[in-house]
């Protein structure tokens, strides 16, 4: 009996022990608990930069020379390049000499992106407007006209491709002109597995250029743009494509008149002007359309569907060639390259298709196709038999956006600058220059 007390007294006194160790732990345990629910999350979001319509207006300017930071559109005429500075203004660089190029000065525009030149004349947006400059002068160029309004105001496409929260426009500060980053931080309890950064709105950055010849055969009046640009020039008209819309400007004289706006559908990113045709990419469908008939009033002729995905095209002879790629735009997208029969522009065919990294802007010149995979670099295609693509060469110590080939010279912009090639040897490219970006 004695030995069932003590084992019992023994019993209780185990028992105590653990419970005050219990008792000890379990505010530990709840402070764990706690820390693991409160969390200080950081990220990054855009803010917009304001300006008042006065400022606005009085900002544009000729100014000197300045060194490349977010390089953007590129278009080529008469030896010229013209680079946009992404909603500051454009570059003006003398490439007479690819292997020496010369910055010549810049012209300040507030949040413009997209240029075209048709002989003495620039054309250039500026926010919601449509900007016209002299530039017979090509050191001193002069503002013609300002058409105000023309384009559908929305959240833009920046820079490079990233996809961030952004603040809330508020119109009574004024226009905005351009998207600062800002650190971000808050203090998440509980689940913060499913928190949010902000408010949920998102803007992905991004800009690319590639190839067009407006005439179906070589530089024209109009010079050379891009698979990427929003602008195209053909003839007496200017075509202009905003989030979604096709617009149309007679361009005769120097003050364009704005004869006819189309919605074409949502997420409009191009348009590439061919022979009598445009091409107009969008984030599910390139649409082509009839100009021929009357420049002033495109048709539309057909639609051809594709995965939803960020698509530059360029088109040669009866060819268009359609890269798409995913990212924080389209992050259902994919990343190839398509090639369609447009032959009957009506009835447009997929003759095949490849699979690429994650290909941005791309340009053809005879047979070979050009293509600018983002941060895996550049490759050199042969495109003589469009159903069996080949790849020559793939150079991966640069990072590309989007490429011009005219006469030889390879003309690249991206987060490399912009890198030029001598490619009269397809086999033995060899580099003529590079403009860098200042603090990359």
């Amino acid at each position: 009996m004695k030995d069932l007390q003590n084992n019992f007294a023994m019993d209780i006194k185990y028992v105590g022990r653990k419970l005050i160790f219990l008792t000890l732990l379990i505010p530990f345990l709840l402070t764990s608990c706690d820390d693991q629910r409160v969390q200080v999350i950081e990220w990054v979001e855009y803010e917009p930069v304001y300006m008042s319509q006065e400022e606005f207006e009085n900002a544009v300017d000729m100014e000197p020379a300045r060194e490349l930071e977010k390089p953007g559109k590129i278009y080529f005429y008469d030896q010229m390049l013209f680079v946009n500075e992404v909603n500051k203004g454009v570059h003006i660089i003398d490439n007479s000499d690819p292997s020496v190029p010369v910055n010549l000065g810049f012209i300040n525009i507030p949040a413009n992106k997209d240029i075209a030149v048709k002989g003495d004349l620039l054309y250039a947006d500026s926010y919601s407007d449509l900007l016209v400059f002299d530039i017979g002068n090509i050191q001193q160029p002069e503002l013609l006209s300002r058409v105000e309004g023309v384009f559908e105001e929305y959240v833009d496409f920046i820079t490079f491709q990233r996809g961030f929260p952004y603040q809330s426009v508020d119109p009574s500060k004024g226009i905005v002109v351009d998207w600062k980053e800002v650190k971000m931080e808050e203090i998440c309890e509980d689940n913060c597995s499913s928190f949010r950064p902000g408010n949920n709105r998102w803007v992905t950055f991004e800009t690319s250029v590639a190839t067009s010849f407006s005439d179906g055969g070589g530089a024209s009046a109009s010079g050379i743009g891009g698979s990427m640009a929003r602008f195209a020039i053909t003839g007496d008209y200017l075509y202009a494509v905003d989030y979604s819309n096709l617009h149309t400007f007679n361009i005769s004289i120097s003050e364009p008149v704005n004869e006819n706006s189309i919605h074409i559908g949502w997420l409009i990113e191009t348009v590439f002007p061919y022979k009598d045709h445009l091409y107009v990419g969008s984030a599910n469908a390139m649409y082509i359309y009839d100009i021929g008939s009357d420049p002033s009033a495109p048709s539309e002729l057909s639609t051809y569907s594709h995965f939803t995905a960020c698509d530059p095209v360029v088109v040669s002879g009866d060819i268009a060639y359609v890269t798409l790629r995913d990212g924080e735009r389209c992050p259902r997208g994919v990343n190839r390259l398509e090639v369609i029969n447009v032959s009957d522009p009506v009835n447009p065919e997929k003759m095949a298709d490849y699979e690429m990294i994650n290909p941005h802007g791309l340009g053809i010149d005879g047979d070979y196709l050009f293509i600018s995979e983002g941060d895996k670099g550049l490759k050199i295609m042969d495109a003589g038999n469009p159903t069996n693509i080949k790849q020559l060469r793939h150079i991966e110590d640069i990072r590309t956006f989007d490429v011009i080939p005219f006469n030889n010279v390879l003309m690249i912009t991206g987060k490399s600058g912009i890198v030029q090639y001598d490619y009269s040897d397809i086999n033995n490219l060899e580099h003529l220059s590079t403009i860098p970006i200042i603090n990359d």
